[in-house]
């Protein structure tokens, strides 16, 4: 069926088309009258060329009756309209225009927001990339200059904890996050610290004494000394200070890893400790409760674990009804106190002997336990592979259900064991046994075998404030972790606690020489909080062994500086675990801590300046006493006098040189038997005091008054005054000539180049004080420059007359040509001795001229003072190296007068 549709219902259905679209950026087109006589104008202007239409539109538009002249003249106006485009189109019918405009605008709204985008991306890694060198240099920073805080050196009754520089308020990495542990205020506390110190450090003493016994056998042997037993003696006599003999368990539990490396055997350390403390806790309760427990004078362990079960059910006046009882006797609670204390063969034989009553619970359970308990015992070889079934015995009995899970006899519900399964150590030792014997376990049940990864991360995910809510009992969380072998964790969280960082130290200390701690090898960049070590190599964090030695040797008083040296020389203990495996047979490994040892020492003694009692001194008769180092050179792979004064002695005088402590410098560089580099050292160091007269007051309008007024006294690069340089260097020189066996190996010329510098400090003050006659005299002795006395001729009047002559000048060269042999430290100080030098002559010839007296020696000295002033510009411009270009104007300035 066809239908009609009238121009206005096409209209409206056309309409209609766009009613689903909510765009209201897009205009809708309306076509009117106007628009298209104006459109259609366009479109005849584009057919116009130079005012000349096509010929083809021509032909088209006089067919239709229409004069093209007329319309061209018409159509001029529209086409100079239409040269210059709107910057937006017109959206009432410009459908193309539009569409255009919009696309290139979706261009480049697209190209600014990629550019936004990127400028955004480069401030945020520009931030982030500045953030990290910050932080490093932050953290350098603290390295640096971090001290403990507190602390003067004259008091050596504190010992201050928390590491802060007092002058610059900076904390360092030690303590930025914890408190001061102590009321520095407080005498109490100030009396409490220093002997806990001493005990530790004595302990540390012995330690290492041991340590070098043992490194200078014929075979190196591990050192005969009992640290585990010296820290808990020290930490027991620290208990009235400590106020907690929790603190003194610690060395307990270590006491069962000291020969531990793997983790089933931190395992089985762990049980043990457990095992052994729930036995002392047996003994305890017997003890307390003597006459309800009645166990007897000499009781065996049967008597003591009914013993105390009757105190534990005793309060009640029976045993509990959901225990199996025999004979009042709880049998499962029996024989899982003896597991719970350890006595493995003790619950098997009380098992064989309640045989009979045991099968009517569980027929298989003894031949279960006496199958398990061989395997346990036995060694891998002689093993055996046949499954042990699980029971499907009832449950009920708690006691019944927790020995059940401790050997592997199925999966046995939580709930069933929380009558027995209480506190934080017997949920430990649970699952400790479960890591223990997780092989028998797993070939017993068919389930998978427990691991310690999973029990750590389980107790990292706790916390802290988990077993310590309220705060009150810190040292459960650190027994905690230290009975999951998170030793690195432990001993960073009982740093954090002010009370405990002393046994902190030396825990970190035990742990790494028995080859516990994962130690972080190369430098780190830990954060100032924690000195745990995150490394993307390995699944667990490492501990910065080293940082926390160095801190705490560095904390302690000056009064203990041989116990900080005992500190860091445990930067070199040989069985330093990394984790992985053990380093001792890694050279780079054993070297890298050498050198970190070395770095440390050489800190500490740059700090404390105590060289003498230390590094060594010169005795009066010239030989060299040893130090307090040397006695433990062994420690640091140091095997000779010369290796020593290579790796300590010389990097202390190059430091000291470095920062300015010339004293120190020359000190230590005669220890080190460098005798020829304290010269060079003395030698630059009067050549920058020279420069610095020379150009403090350079630029003073006159030459004269620029060279004699100088201040000498003004502050140096070494930190000395004229007079401290010049004493040293002057000491140095007569020592070094008193002794042949020094004198024998100086360089010769670094003793001329010494003593020329020192002839010209005389020849400088002499002309500072107006002494001038004396001063040309010395700086003639230097034969620096060409004064001696010049050729003259007397005439017969007895006039001297002034002549220079070739010998004059060949003189003046050979001077000249020496000036290049000599030392840098008097060549760059050569414009300040020339104008020094004419300034005297023009001085002495200014007060002959102003003398009264007129004779012919008067006359004669003026005449000779005139030739060595010539003679000395002849030779200034002979000079073959570069000074200051205001040198001869002043030189030739003083020639002119005179």
């Amino acid at each position: 069926m066809t239908q009609n549709h009238s121009l206005s219902s096409l209209l409206e259905d056309s309409k209609r088309l766009t009613t689903h679209l909510t765009l209201a950026e897009i205009p809708a087109v309306q076509r009117g009258i106007d628009l298209l006589e104006a459109e259609s104008r366009k479109l005849v202007a584009r057919s116009v060329r130079n005012g000349i239409i096509d010929p083809r539109a021509q032909t088209f538009l006089a067919s239709s009756g229409i004069d093209a002249d007329d319309l061209a003249d018409s159509v001029a106006p529209v086409a100079l309209l239409s040269a210059f485009e709107q910057l937006q189109p017109s959206f009432d019918a410009n459908v193309e225009s539009f569409l255009s405009q919009q696309h290139e605008q979706s261009i480049v709204n697209a190209i600014e927001e990629s550019e936004l985008s990127t400028l955004d991306d480069f401030d945020s890694g520009m931030n982030s990339y500045m953030q990290n060198i910050w932080e490093e240099n932050q953290r350098r920073l603290f390295e640096e200059l971090g001290q403990y805080h507190g602390y003067s050196s004259k008091d050596s009754r504190a010992f201050p904890l928390a590491f802060v520089n007092q002058e610059d308020g900076l904390s360092d990495t030690f303590a930025l996050n914890t408190k001061n542990a102590f009321d520095l205020d407080s005498e109490n506390a100030m009396n409490v610290t220093q002997p806990r110190v001493e005990r530790y450090a004595q302990v540390i003493r012995g330690f290492n004494d041991a340590r070098v016994v043992a490194a200078t056998r014929t075979i190196a042997a591990t050192p005969q000394y009992d640290l585990l037993k010296g820290l808990e003696n020290a930490t027991t006599e620290s208990a009235r200070e400590l106020k907690s003999r929790q603190i003194g368990q610690v060395w307990s539990l270590l006491a069962h890893y000291c020969d531990t490396k793997d983790n089933t055997r931190i395992a089985s350390g762990a049980c043990a400790y457990l095992e052994e403390t729930f036995a002392e806790h047996v003994d305890r309760i017997i003890a307390q409760y003597p006459h309800d427990a009645n166990v007897g004078g000499i009781p065996s362990i049967h008597r003591k674990v009914r013993g105390f079960l009757d105190v534990l059910f005793g309060r009640l006046g029976r045993v509990p009804q959901f225990l199996e009882v025999f004979n009042s006797e709880a049998i499962w609670a029996h024989m899982f106190v003896l597991y719970r204390c350890g006595h493995r063969q003790e619950l098997l034989k009380y098992a064989l002997e309640m045989e009979d009553i045991i099968t009517d619970s569980d027929p298989g359970f003894v031949a279960h336990l006496k199958a398990f308990l061989d395997r346990a015992s036995a060694t891998s070889s002689t093993r055996s592979d046949i499954p042990i079934t699980s029971s499907s015995s009832s449950l009920e009995d708690p006691y019944k259900a927790a020995l059940y899970k401790v050997l592997g006899r199925g999966n046995v519900p939580k709930k069933a064991t929380q009558e027995v399964i209480q506190t934080t150590e017997d949920y430990l030792w649970t699952n400790l046994v479960l890591i223990r014997d997780a092989d028998i376990i797993a070939v017993a049940s068919g389930h998978p075998r427990n691991t310690l990864d999973s029990l750590q991360t389980l107790m990292l995910k706790f916390g802290a404030a988990h077993f310590d809510p309220n705060g009150n009992n810190p040292l459960l969380y650190l027994r905690v972790l230290l009975l999951c072998g998170l030793f690195e964790n432990a001993v960073d969280y009982l740093l954090q606690i002010d009370r405990y960082q002393i046994e902190a130290v030396h825990m970190a200390i035990m742990l790494a020489f028995a080859g516990l701690l994962r130690v972080a090898e190369t430098e780190t960049s830990g954060s100032f909080s924690s000195y745990l070590v995150s490394d993307n190599n390995a699944a667990v964090p490492r501990l910065d062994f080293a940082r926390i030695l160095i801190h705490y040797a560095r904390a302690l008083p000056d009064s203990m500086t041989e116990n900080a040296v005992h500190y860091l020389l445990l930067l070199t203990l040989p069985i330093l675990n990394n984790g992985d495996s053990n380093t001792d047979t890694d050279e780079t490994g054993v070297f890298r801590k050498r050198v970190v040892c070395e770095q440390a020492i050489v800190r500490l003694m740059y700090e404390r300046r105590e060289y003498a009692h230390f590094i060594g001194d010169i005795q009066s008769d010239g030989m060299r006493k040893p130090g307090f180092i040397e006695r433990y050179l062994p420690l640091l792979g140091i095997t000779s006098s010369e290796q020593f004064s290579q790796t300590i002695i010389r990097r202390l005088a190059d430091r000291s040189r470095d920062e300015g402590r010339l004293a120190d410098t020359v000190l230590l560089y005669n220890l080190g038997e460098r005798y020829n580099t304290v010269l060079n050292v003395l030698c630059k160091q009067l050549g920058e005091l020279l420069y610095l007269r020379g150009s403090t007051n350079g630029n003073s309008g006159n030459a004269a008054t620029a060279v004699s007024s100088q201040d000498y006294s003004a502050p140096i690069q070494m930190g000395l005054g004229l007079d401290d340089v010049e004493g040293v260097a002057r000491a140095v020189l007569t020592h070094y000539r008193q002794h042949d066996h020094i004198a024998r190996v100086l360089d010769n010329a670094a003793v001329n180049t010494c003593t020329t510098l020192l002839a010209i400090m005389d020849f400088l003050n002499s002309h500072r004080r107006g002494a001038y006659e004396e001063a040309l005299e010395i700086i003639e002795a230097t034969q620096l420059l060409p004064l001696a006395a010049p050729s003259t001729k007397v005439n017969d009047s007895s006039t001297v007359v002034n002549t220079m002559n070739n010998s004059d000048i060949a003189m003046a060269t050979q001077y000249a040509e020496r000036v290049r042999t000599l030392d840098d430290s008097i060549t760059r100080n050569f414009s300040l001795v020339l104008l020094s030098t004419m300034d005297t002559l023009s001085r002495l010839y200014a007060g002959l001229k102003e003398s009264m007296f007129l004779d012919a020696i008067k006359q004669a000295n003026m005449q000779i003072l005139r030739k060595k002033a010539r003679t000395l510009m002849v030779f200034a411009g002979m000079i073959q190296f570069r000074m200051p270009s205001d040198t001869y104007a002043k030189l030739n300035r003083m020639d002119v007068f005179m």
